[in-house]
């Protein structure tokens, strides 16, 4: 990996970092994560993993979720999500290359063959929602421990039964050798990006634009499930259907807990779990 590539996804990981932790602006009108996210995209350029016309659509796409969260309407949440997909699901077209770390690694002797990206274009999409517009600091995420780990026992429970029972996965502890580096892209170029699509926004906005309705609540939380399970298409009906279950879990406990820091951190323990765990990223037939 050389250092255009490191310098790309380090100030990736800055520009995420410094919407949580340093609310500061540049000239009182620049804030820093924009500032890291353009030096991110610029070594992007540099080493290869974007073109300048990624350049280019990230700062549409970034226009586009600034004026959804300054006039909301539904009209602008389906345009902010159409132009999405190219994002979500690396539409070669817009000039994204993300890195490859692994490709094509057997975790054992029963898995599939596994491949490591470092998603440049995707993050964009948690980024921007996350800068422009949705939940930073105003809940304590600490507060809500207990719900957490009762959601995150379940889940393992439930999940795991259902793969066994369908062969889609079983028991199969392990310690890949590319651990750390998987665990830095699954929470900043995973978790993050989808939580923040599928919950900080999907999730969000239906719950507020038909707050007024009843069991809009659970109404809001199975839309997203639904959308994060269709996400999943690629890997086939059985992985939307175990998605989109996963999805009422992430979703459930960033409507009992109102942050979407505990739907990340589901997230990302329930993947590392998953890993370390059990057969990844499924059994071979």
């Amino acid at each position: 990996m050389g250092g255009d590539i490191i310098l790309t996804y380090l100030f990736l990981v800055l520009s995420i970092v410094s919407i949580w932790v340093i609310d500061i602006k540049l000239f009182k009108a620049i804030p820093i994560w924009g500032v890291f996210l353009f030096f991110s995209l610029v070594f992007g350029m540099i080493g290869g993993v974007a073109e300048i016309k990624s350049f280019l659509y990230a700062l549409f796409y970034g226009f586009l979720v600034y004026c959804f969260y300054q006039r909301k309407s539904i009209f602008s949440f389906f345009v902010v999500l159409l132009f999405t997909i190219p994002l979500f699901f690396h539409f070669l077209v817009i000039g994204f290359d993300n890195y490859k770390y692994v490709e094509g690694i057997v975790l054992s002797k029963k898995s599939v063959p596994y491949s490591l990206y470092l998603n440049l274009d995707k993050t964009l999409i948690g980024v921007f929602i996350l800068g422009l517009g949705s939940e930073k600091n105003c809940i304590n995420f600490f507060s809500y421990l207990k719900i957490f780990f009762y959601s995150f026992f379940l889940m393992v429970i439930v999940f795991f039964a259902l793969t066994f029972f369908i062969r889609y996965s079983e028991i199969d502890p392990k310690m890949p050798a590319f651990i750390l580096i998987w665990m830095l892209s699954n929470l900043f170029f995973t978790c993050i990006s989808e939580e923040l699509l599928f919950r900080g926004f999907i999730q969000k906005e239906v719950f507020l634009f038909f707050n007024n309705k009843k069991g809009i609540g659970l109404i809001s939380v199975s839309i997203a499930a639904i959308f994060f399970g269709l996400a999943h298409y690629k890997g086939g009906v059985n992985y939307v259907v175990l998605s989109s279950i996963a999805g009422v879990f992430y979703g459930y406990i960033y409507y009992r807990s109102g942050t979407i820091k505990s739907s990340i951190f589901l997230h990302f323990l329930f993947n590392l779990t998953h890993i370390l765990l059990f057969t990844y990223p499924a059994l071979r037939h």
